[in-house]
């Protein structure tokens, strides 16, 4: 059983994250992130083991907190479109600015990391493995229920959206991109709905 920590690591964790995705995996040095945290470096290695370590716990609780929290609150009896709608507006237009800026702190790291840190990189790869089968689950979850066309294939569609996204985040990182984003967002729900039965 490991120590119980001496700080609150939810806290923490969203402070590591938060400096992590603003600044990078590489610009990153565990005593800034000490310095961040209040905490000392003896702590942060005692409680996490090492610098990727630490990041890959931010990361999962990132995505726990701004992704997966978001799609367990979705409303199966609402139309698909709209939980998307609701989601997609949550995520890129009534989020804070400056950290809309930032793009995604998984998309940015698969990028980062793929040439100098391949032990990283793969466990990044399958957190966004993972936040790729929590969509494929609600569409799935729509198409068992016959709220979707019987004809679609729930992978493709997955793969469609997963894809839609990463590029609402590129358009995110460019000056005064609302406008792209809302029309963006609205295309695709009204691509959804005309899916929908």
């Amino acid at each position: 059983m490991g120590k119980k920590k001496q700080f609150d690591e939810t806290k923490v964790l969203r402070q590591v994250a938060m400096y992590f995705w603003e600044h990078g995996y590489a610009a990153t040095r565990v005593d800034q992130l000490a310095a961040l945290t209040g905490l000392t470096k003896t702590s942060l290695y005692n409680a996490y083991g090492n610098k990727g370590q630490l990041f890959l716990t931010a990361a999962k609780l990132y995505v726990d907190e701004a992704l997966n929290g978001q799609l367990a609150a979705a409303d199966m009896t609402k139309p698909l479109s709209e939980n998307l709608n609701q989601f997609l507006h949550a995520l890129f237009i009534e989020c804070d600015e400056e950290e809309r800026s930032y793009g995604c702190l998984v998309t940015n790291s698969i990028v980062e990391l793929a040439a100098n840190e391949p032990e990283l990189y793969d466990e990044v790869i399958a957190l966004s493995e993972s936040i790729r089968e929590r969509f494929r689950q609600l569409f799935v979850a729509y198409s068992e229920q016959g709220s979707l066309n019987s004809n679609l294939s729930m992978d493709e569609l997955t793969d469609f959206f997963v894809t839609f996204m990463q590029g609402l985040r590129v358009i995110s990182r460019k000056q005064q991109p609302e406008v792209p984003l809302r029309n963006a967002i609205k295309t695709l729900v009204t691509m959804v709905q005309s899916l929908e039965r």
